[in-house]
């Protein structure tokens, strides 16, 4: 899903999964611009292929650099500006912190939990909700650097 059309200069990519009640792996794939933190683009799905990346990398907002972990899907699809494969997270710590954040605030995300989706609807739901919540949030911070201690994610739901 296409979150923003806007031009960005870095984004990061990385995926993420949990389960649903029938034990059916779900996989959340992120694409957060580096500069506002914000997620620019997501894919809720039962599959990571290649075919699934390179449909949300065209819908997402064009960027001059992506940076993503070593996954080989990644390295197989086509952008718009330069990639950069990593085995390490040097250069997908943004990423990494918002996915840790998805995991923190939606319970079905944390490891080892006893949560879970009742079905990828609901999963999908639950994120179109806590992404405009989260991307209004990292917006704020990022205009109001000195405020960022007076509002929290909670404040945009």
């Amino acid at each position: 899903k296409k979150v923003s059309n806007e031009r960005v200069k870095v984004i990061e990519m990385d995926e993420l999964y949990t389960y649903t009640e029938r034990k059916n792996r779900i996989y959340v794939i992120t694409l957060v611009s580096r500069e506002k933190r914000q997620i620019v683009g997501y894919d809720i799905a039962f599959d990571k292929s290649r075919e699934r990346i390179q449909k949300l990398v065209d819908s997402s907002p064009k960027a001059d650099h992506y940076y993503s972990d070593a996954y080989s899907a990644y390295s197989e699809i086509c952008y718009e500006g330069k990639h950069t494969s990593l085995k390490n997270k040097s250069q997908t710590y943004t990423v990494e912190g918002v996915n840790s954040d998805l995991r923190h605030y939606i319970p079905p995300l944390h490891r080892k939990s006893k949560c879970f989706f009742r079905s990828i609807e609901t999963a999908k739901a639950v994120f179109k909700i806590f992404i405009f919540a989260f991307n209004k949030f990292a917006l704020a911070k990022f205009l109001h650097p000195s405020l960022k201690s007076s509002f929290s994610l909670s404040s945009f739901i």
